[in-house]
């Protein structure tokens, strides 16, 4: 028994002394990232590597207040720190921070504006990435937008798409631009090279489930919507809503009663959604439905104008 007991207290010992030499190799970099005008950029990705450590890696953003830091448990050894915001020049650099230090090191992120015009100032014209050349195109193509020129803004957007088949903004922007030319079979397209890149795009999501819905394809509107309503509740809530308003509106209560139904589940607290459900639960025959969902429409919305007439229903029910 003292035998097994002088192992483990030696044991522990070794483990202490072992955690004490790790701890005095550690060092920290820390620092703030800004861009060409020194303002701080935010969501900035810092990624660090180690030539040697090929599983060794690190990742990490900038805050609000463009801060990122580091903290290194092998102090030994030169790190490789690459810095990349989209809409700007990614950076490189190998640091090697001194055993024990906490080393403070800014950096500066250009525009990809700003480095294209010092680069051609310079007289060194830098053949820029076609991520970079995507980015500004798209740039260029939401100028375009904004000027109400959706010719170019299209174009432009097709560029940067072409140049970049990752960059979803690109395809989303044209998913938006085919709803509006009631191109509906067009949005679903660009929506699903959207999602392609990011399956989380919001807006792809919601284009896609109102091209479906414009296309009378209700079962893939179902689908687009449901996945809709787990990237963006709340967008989705609002969308089944006024779907649903508009049904109603048109005296079609049954099919509008699905419609508030994916609504309350989407958003539990849209209270207008809870009554009107409720009255398309009472044309249903549903009566113990329709009471649920009025005292529901009340304790979210004591005070709302259609109060007093669920409490009049509810008087009945």
């Amino acid at each position: 028994m003292s035998r097994l007991r002088v192992r483990l207290t030696l044991a522990a010992l070794l483990a202490a002394m072992a955690g004490a030499a790790f701890a005095e190799s550690q060092a920290r970099l820390h620092g703030t990232i800004k861009d060409e005008t020194g303002a701080p950029l935010a969501g900035v990705a810092v990624t660090v590597t180690q030539p040697e450590l090929p599983t060794f890696l690190i990742e990490t953003k900038s805050d609000a207040k463009g801060r990122y830091g580091v903290t290194l448990n092998d102090a030994t050894r030169s790190y490789l720190y690459r810095l990349a915001k989209e809409g700007y020049q990614t950076v490189e650099a190998t640091i090697k921070v001194g055993v024990g230090q906490n080393k403070q090191w800014d950096f500066e992120l250009l525009s990809l504006a700003e480095a294209e015009k010092r680069a051609a100032a310079g007289g060194v014209k830098r053949e820029l990435t076609p991520k970079e050349k995507a980015v500004l195109a798209f740039n260029a193509g939401a100028e375009a937008a904004q000027a109400h020129d959706a010719a170019a803004a299209r174009a432009r957007f097709e560029e940067a798409f072409a140049l970049d088949p990752e960059l979803a903004a690109a395809a989303s922007a044209l998913a938006g631009l085919a709803m509006v030319d009631g191109d509906h079979a067009g949005a679903v397209g660009w929506a699903e090279r959207a999602l392609a890149a990011d399956p989380g795009d919001r807006r792809a999501l919601m284009i896609r489930y109102e091209a479906f819905r414009a296309l009378g394809d209700e079962e893939k509107a179902r689908a687009a919507g449901e996945a809709l309503a787990a990237a963006d509740p709340a967008t989705a809530a609002a969308e089944f809503f006024n779907r649903g308003v508009e049904l109603y509106n048109e005296g079609k209560t049954g099919e509008a009663l699905p419609q508030f139904e994916r609504a309350v589940a989407a958003d539990p607290q849209l209270a207008k959604a809870r009554y009107l459900l409720a009255l398309c639960y009472v044309n249903a025959g549903q009566p113990a439905r329709a009471k649920a969902e009025l005292e529901a429409f009340l304790e979210l919305a004591p005070d709302d104008p259609d109060a007093p007439a669920a409490r009049e229903m509810l008087g009945y029910l």
